[in-house]
């Protein structure tokens, strides 16, 4: 059993995602203790079970202190089996982060399989649907993942409510990612959306973005601009910017709160795709950490450069090394700009 102390890096269940994951792939039973040890609520949250619930039903794992507030887990994976899985967090917690855990999983199965997941679509501290299908998945998609994605409904927090789902096809062989350059900015999209409240809400916001990227972008450059109004449970809102480069994509997404003027949320989407915008780098600093699963099982080097080294990615670098021999390098400080290099050696 590989032991993990899930308090290195960021802390946080992207530890125990990626060992998940990566047992999985690699047939290596898991211990990992000291679970979400760096944040306010520590132990296993409904989520993070249900991510280790998906990724057990799958690989016919032994599981020992999957429950609740637990600190500590065992996990020892069986083989991977195909099939139509439905999996329902209970809450607001992230689909996206549960789909996430268990794609790299199902590119080793036998046949296709389609996973259907219902919990938060547009929460905070993970990735938005919009982000998943439109930025996350083509950048998969680009390594060889084959499959397609829906959404039935969004949820937000606290009731969730949202139904996503991937068809996922097997794929034995994943191209490496090589990009140094994205290219000129080529298109520019908002979609600016309110679920049971005012439409007014979501034409703030969007005139917010709008506002903020007024003179900092090329002129003549196309913005499609999108106001949506959700039937969902609850409430809630959401900004998402995706910016469309020559040779990359990038998505950044800003979520409304009760109390949190719909001015504020415009500007932080905004703020978000400007500090990106302005490095020149093509990789997003989101997708440069969730890249690294895919990357770490490619057939040969990668190297991409990305707006912003976060912890996420190192951290995921650092428990994929438990994992797999691999020759790893990343140039740059946390929170600037920066190159990673990722080789799988024999």
């Amino acid at each position: 059993m590989i032991e993990i102390d899930g308090s290195i890096g960021e802390g946080g269940g992207q530890v125990l995602r990626s060992a998940l994951s990566l047992s999985c792939l690699t047939g290596q039973g898991f211990h990992i203790y000291n679970i979400r040890k760096n944040r306010a609520t520590s132990g296993l949250m409904r989520q993070h079970l249900m991510a280790v619930q998906a990724a057990a039903r799958i690989a016919s794992a032994n599981v020992a202190g999957d429950r609740l507030g637990s600190p500590e887990l065992s996990f020892l994976p069986d083989s991977i089996t195909p099939g139509e899985y439905h999996f329902d967090i209970g809450t607001a917690g992230s689909a996206t982060l549960v789909l996430q855990t268990v794609i790299p999983l199902l590119l080793s199965a036998r046949k296709a399989s389609r996973v259907t997941v219902t919990g938060g679509t547009h929460v905070p501290f993970s990735p938005s649907w919009n982000y998943f299908e439109e930025v996350f998945w083509p950048g998969i998609a680009r390594l060889g993942v084959r499959g397609e994605t829906s959404a039935r409904s969004f949820g937000f927090y606290p009731k969730g409510g949202g139904r996503v789902s991937c068809f996922v096809e097997p794929a034995g062989v994943l191209a490496p990612c090589l990009v140094r350059e994205r290219g000129r900015l080529t298109r520019l999209s908002v979609v600016s959306a309110a679920g049971n409240l005012p439409r007014a809400i979501a034409e703030r916001q969007l005139q917010s973005v709008l506002a903020s990227l007024k003179g900092r972008l090329e002129r003549g450059l196309p913005v499609e601009t999108d106001v949506k109004e959700l039937k969902i449970f609850g409430q809630g809102t959401f900004v998402f910017i995706k910016g469309e480069y020559e040779h990359a994509v990038a998505g950044f997404t800003a979520l409304g709160e009760r109390g949190k003027p719909a001015e504020t949320v415009g500007g932080e989407a905004a703020r978000e795709f400007l500090d990106h915008h302005e490095t020149d780098a093509p990789i997003d600093p989101h997708l440069a950490d969730q890249l690294v699963l895919y990357l770490v099982r490619a057939t040969g080097g990668s190297f991409f450069r990305t707006s912003r080294i976060t912890r996420h990615l190192l951290t995921n670098l650092e428990v994929a090394g438990r994992f797999l021999k691999l020759s790893c390098h990343v140039e740059g400080k946390e929170g600037g700009p920066g190159t990673v290099a990722i080789a799988p050696t024999p």
